[in-house]
C-alpha cells in the first residue's frame, strides 16, 4: 500500500448543483486511486466563459 498526495483541478459540470458535487468529487478521485482524505480547497468562477474550476487536494491510497 503506498499514499501519495495529489492537488487536482476539475472542472465543475455546468448542470451539477453543489449538493450533488460531494458525490461527484467523490467519483472524480477514484479515476486515481482510493481516496482516504480529502478537501476542495478553492472554487474558481469565469464569469467569461461561464465555467468553474474545483481545486481539491487528496490523499490516496495506490
Amino acid at each position: 500500500m503506498k499514499l501519495t498526495s495529489k492537488t487536482l483541478i476539475l472542472s465543475w459540470p455546468r448542470g451539477l448543483q453543489a449538493p450533488g458535487l460531494h458525490s461527484w468529487v467523490k467519483g472524480q478521485l477514484r479515476v486515481h486511486g482510493e481516496p482516504l482524505r480529502w478537501a476542495i480547497t478553492a472554487v474558481e468562477h469565469s464569469l467569461q466563459d461561464q465555467v468553474a474550476a474545483v481545486h481539491v487536494e487528496v490523499v490516496l491510497i495506490e
